[in-house]
């Protein structure tokens, strides 16, 4: 069964925000994770793994999520393609049920797994990378989905049942270079049908550092549209802080929350100017106050160039297309024109040459087709 999807955001798992879960770790060592259990709606939702999540991990789950939500496929319990068999072997499932006895029971409800045959290249640039074409970036990347398929969700509810299995599963092909991918049942739900929070790519990708991006997600997935934090009451600096670097930062010392203060207004001031130009002005409404208060109110509609181009790795492509299309006209030209006309201005810029054989020339979709070739799962 496939399903076919044009979201202009990354459709998310409210649980997979949770406190603590990614929290900044530029220039640190990071530590096990580990995230106490949370209720979230009569389940609890915990999180463990071998090491600390980062602003990082979380670009590359969200560019995940974004293009599961334009084409994913569905991998069930017993797959019939060898792909397929080898991401659910990977997801690493342990399911328990017990009835009220504390008995176990069989357990027959199917586990559904969105998927996709994906490029390294293109989960680059829709996380947000500068460079996405030299092999430390693709190392990188590999190095990240690596960390998140070491990483498990455990989730526990109220009647007995008990599932845990890693965020996500990754297969790579060397020698052909495809890449195949598979999330967490929670989050296919999301992705697809249940509960989710949308959290535009765009708005993530013209913001630097950890503290702004991770914040900038926490917003987007507390705010709705056009509506404001707190029903219009704010929140405190302090509080909103916790939502950045999770329950650690109740044990810092008052020295270094005086230092992630000043992060936390720098991050709130990107967030602000740096969308601006995405909403032709009327970005997101940030007030700060000397006594530490914060309002925030965010833009009612997504920016227009994710409603008309997707992801940013569908933006990349229609530049492409663009470039080539024009540069026998014009001579050599600059990648990214099309983003610069939305106030987008395209993280990673690159000089074309005059390609080797003339486009065709036709009527063209004003929306990019992004949907990879037909999965072989």
């Amino acid at each position: 069964m496939k399903r076919h999807i044009k979201p202009a955001y990354a459709r998310f798992d409210p649980a997979h925000l949770l406190d603590g879960l990614f929290v900044p770790t530029r220039g640190k060592k990071r530590e096990r994770l580990y995230v106490a259990p949370r209720d979230f709606d009569g389940v609890l939702i915990g999180y463990q793994g071998f090491e600390q999540l980062g602003a990082d991990d979380q670009s590359v789950l969200l560019a995940i999520a974004a293009q599961l939500g334009i084409d994913g496929d569905f991998i069930g319990d017993n797959p019939p393609g060898p792909v397929a068999q080898e991401l659910r072997s990977l997801m690493d499932f342990k399911i328990d049920f017990k009835d009220e006895n504390g008995q176990d029971q069989e357990f027959d409800r199917e586990e559904l797994l969105a998927s996709r045959q994906t490029t390294l290249r293109s989960l680059l640039i829709d996380a947000g990378y500068k460079e996405v074409d030299g092999g430390r970036a693709l190392a990188d990347m590999k190095n990240i989905l690596n960390r998140l398929s070491n990483a498990q969700i455990r989730e526990r509810s109220r009647n007995g049942w008990d599932r845990r299995c890693n965020l996500v599963s990754a297969s790579f092909d060397d020698q052909t270079g495809k890449t195949y991918i598979a999330i967490n049942p929670r989050l296919t739900k999301a992705v697809f049908h249940g509960q989710c929070v949308k959290i535009s790519l765009f708005e993530r990708n013209v913001l630097d550092g950890d503290v702004a991006k991770i914040l900038h997600s926490w917003l987007s997935s507390n705010i709705r549209p056009g509506w404001a934090l707190g029903r219009g009451n704010g929140a405190r600096i302090d509080t909103l802080a916790t939502h950045v670097w999770g329950p650690a930062w109740e044990a810092m010392p008052a020295n270094q929350k005086s230092r992630k203060r000043c992060q936390f207004r720098d991050a709130l001031d990107q967030i602000k100017c740096k969308t601006e130009q995405l909403h032709d002005g009327y970005g997101w409404a940030i007030d700060q106050t000397s006594s530490g208060m914060v309002q925030v109110s965010r833009p009612k509609r997504l920016p227009l160039v994710e409603i008309d181009y997707g992801t940013p790795a569908c933006l990349d492509k229609a530049e492409m297309e663009d470039f080539e299309r024009n540069s026998w006209d014009e001579g050599n030209s600059t990648v990214g024109q099309i983003g610069e006309n939305y106030g987008y201005g395209p993280p990673h810029r690159r000089v074309g040459r005059k390609p080797a054989s003339r486009p065709k020339r036709g009527k063209r979709d004003p929306r990019p087709n992004c949907e990879s070739p037909p999965s072989q799962l």
